[in-house]
């Protein structure tokens, strides 16, 4: 019988199609590590550290402790001074919207990676959308988020992996990816991977692994880049190990941190951190595993918080507006330090970088739209639906999916598109986005074979449920328009600084007379549309 192979830390088995767990046994293989109760991996990278642990001579639990100490000392947190090139995975095409039922990844600012199974429960009056978040055993909502690919935004759900994918994987979570393929999948979405170089990983979580096109020249520079540097350094620290064990004691790499190179650390800063984490001088490191750990230098500079704010304008070179949610100051009224930069993507949302935050504003999001807003790119083909009886029809609309051949526009929930008949006919309708299937979910529409939205001619008839007046649509000129509300329509109101629930009794030119519910009528009053806002 053949001998049976092992992983380099004697936990996996080859069964001759793919790695399985290795089943206990009284005489573990020689390549396995010896076992220790602490499992030094897990409470060095959670930062529970216990001073003054014993780690004896586990050397993955060794090397782990390690490159914690490396880390505290600073040693890791230096850029690499070798350019390696750029990661070269599979990009997930964006789409220019969500619907409410779809499921998304969001991207934890707190965790640091994507989360799946994700919801969009609401789209809000400026572009930003209401998504469902499940983490650790709760449901959280998160109130205001954009389509991205930053901390704080949501993107379709990543593409499926199947067993055999050649892939990139962030190994260990240490920020360094390496080529594998993907031996197996665990119901809880984790994966079993082999690493090219026979390393074996197992329970990964999905977001740690990246999608790689296997014939792309780039994929294969940045592998034979992380291939030769890890070579490279593999040798340096074989001059040390003339047995070829793989491992060296610590109190070598001592004399290497504090007595080789052009800037040695201290001796009593290196056995400071060493006796921190419990790591004893004739323990052994694998130092295979710490030159994965070193090939790509530190993590750079830590990105910026990014906040979503509404009701947002530009004076005097900073920006005012209300934060969904600040990180320090929570939900409320925000004045920004000096603004350094603003760009607009291709959904006309605004990243605006400030020296500590970068601010984001929805496409409608602003309660005065800057002057290089793409709304006042007459050759951009954003649309305004004004004067309509169902008042959530009115607003700006920012280009989303293609029907009948052409682009359609979406404010909020509401779909500015064209439709072809069963019998040929072409008609541009005013829709909700979720009941395209259903007529009580068109608004107006108006028969056209334009590849654009007609500024005029929409009607209400008996294959709509628009309330009169009808709109007219007209590409967004240089100033925002202004809402328009109904008799009868519930809305909020702002009065002395907060929103209030209340109701339009009439309309008279340009202003509302509104009655706050709860109360009497002597604090009916007239407003205008600045002081109020869609329920």
């Amino acid at each position: 019988m053949a001998d049976t192979v092992y992983s380099p830390d004697g936990k996996f088995m080859w069964t001759g199609s793919e790695w399985i767990p290795a089943p206990p046994s009284d005489a573990e293989p020689q390549s396995q590590a010896s076992t220790n109760v602490l499992n030094m991996q897990d409470s060095v990278m959670s930062g529970d550290i216990v001073h003054n642990t014993v780690v004896n001579n586990d050397p993955a639990a060794v090397t782990s402790a390690v490159i914690e100490a490396l880390k505290q000392l600073g040693v890791l947190d230096q850029q690499n001074a070798t350019a390696a090139p750029v990661l070269p995975v599979v990009e997930i095409e964006l789409p220019a919207s969500f619907q409410v039922g779809d499921h998304v990844e969001y991207h934890s600012p707190t965790n640091a990676r994507w989360l799946d199974r994700c919801t969009v429960i609401g789209i809000n009056p400026d572009g930003t959308y209401r998504v469902e978040v499940p983490k650790d055993g709760v449901v959280e909502v998160k109130s205001a988020v954009i389509i991205g690919t930053s901390p704080g935004t949501i993107r379709p759900a990543n593409p499926p992996l199947e067993k055999g994918d050649k892939v990139l994987v962030n190994w260990k979570n240490y920020g360094t990816y390496y080529p594998g393929i993907i031996s197996k999948e665990y119901d809880d979405h984790t994966f079993l991977i082999l690493y090219d170089d026979g390393d074996v990983e197992d329970r990964v979580d999905w977001s740690r692994i990246e999608s790689v096109d296997s014939h792309s020249k780039d994929v294969h520079e940045y592998i034979q880049h992380q291939s030769s540097e890890r070579e490279e350094l593999i040798e340096a620290f074989q001059v040390f190990d003339p047995d070829g064990s793989g491992t060296i004691s610590a109190e070598k790499y001592f004399e290497i941190l504090t007595q080789i190179g052009d800037s040695p650390l201290s001796e009593s800063d290196v056995l400071e951190e060493f006796d921190a984490l419990g790591i004893q001088l004739d323990a052994e490191i694998d130092y295979r595993d710490l030159v994965k750990l070193m090939i790509g230098g530190g993590e750079g500079n830590p990105a910026k918080a990014e906040v979503v704010i509404r009701d947002a304008e530009v004076r005097d070179g900073v920006l005012l507006g209300h934060a969904y949610a600040h990180p320090k100051l929570g939900e409320g009224p925000i004045r920004s330090s000096t603004i350094i930069s603003i760009a607009y993507d291709e959904r006309a949302t605004a990243h605006i970088e400030t020296q500590n935050t970068l601010y984001v504003v929805g496409p409608t999001g602003w309660k005065e739209i800057p002057n290089d807003h793409p709304f006042n790119d007459m050759d951009n083909h954003f649309y305004t639906v004004q004067g309509a009886g169902t008042s959530k029809c009115n607003g700006t609309y920012i280009p989303a999916t293609d029907f009948d051949g052409v682009p359609s526009y979406i404010n909020g929930d509401i779909l500015l598109l064209r439709w072809k008949m069963g019998n040929g006919d072409q008609w541009w309708y005013l829709a909700d986005r979720n009941s395209l299937d259903s007529k009580r979910g068109d608004f107006y529409r108006v028969k056209s074979s334009s590849d654009f939205p007609p500024q005029t001619g929409w009607v209400v008839d008996g294959q709509t449920c628009g309330e009169m007046p009808c709109p007219t649509v007209v590409n967004s000129q240089h100033q925002m328009p202004k809402q328009m509300y109904s008799a009868g329509q519930q809305v909020k109101v702002e009065w002395n600084g907060s929103w209030w629930d209340a109701l339009i009794r009439e309309q008279k030119d340009g202003l509302y007379l509104i009655h706050y519910v709860g109360f009497d009528s002597s604090w009916d009053e007239w407003v205008d549309s600045s002081r109020i806002k869609s329920y």
